[in-house]
């Protein structure tokens, strides 16, 4: 096998017009296809499954499943993020700090899906980390 990449992440959501809202608003999403119970967006080349799930339950800290997934952003524009990120209050759960060789702010979407944006690379977090 020769996996290429990652081709798509879907995240289960419980409303799902007011979870597209907030992935247009905040990171700037493109909406690509928009279904019944489903819209795909372009997050910057990231391609995200929005799914709506009638009756769903809250995510719960320390699950087993996904804990959060990060995009890139450059350091020249990590300020101007996070206080975007203030203006709309959005739950920050972490940061704004500098860790693993970049800066990172962790935060919430409207269904508790925790969200990272990061500055560093995967080589300079590795040569920092401890």
């Amino acid at each position: 096998m020769n996996v290429q990449g990652i081709n798509h992440i879907t995240i289960k959501v419980s409303d799902l017009k007011k979870a597209t809202h907030f992935y247009q608003e905040i990171l700037g999403a493109k909406i690509v296809h928009k279904g019944n119970t489903d819209v795909y967006l372009d997050i910057s080349g990231v391609w995200i499954c929005l799914m709506e799930i009638q009756k769903a339950k809250p995510k719960q800290k320390n699950q087993i499943g996904v804990d959060h997934f990060a995009f890139s952003i450059v350091k020249e524009d990590f300020n101007k993020a996070t206080e975007y990120l203030k203006e709309k209050q959005v739950t920050i759960t972490r940061g704004p700090i500098e860790r693993g060789g970049g800066w990172t702010i962790n935060f919430l979407d409207r269904d508790g899906n925790e969200l990272e944006l990061y500055t560093g690379s995967l080589y300079e977090r590795m040569k920092n980390w401890k």
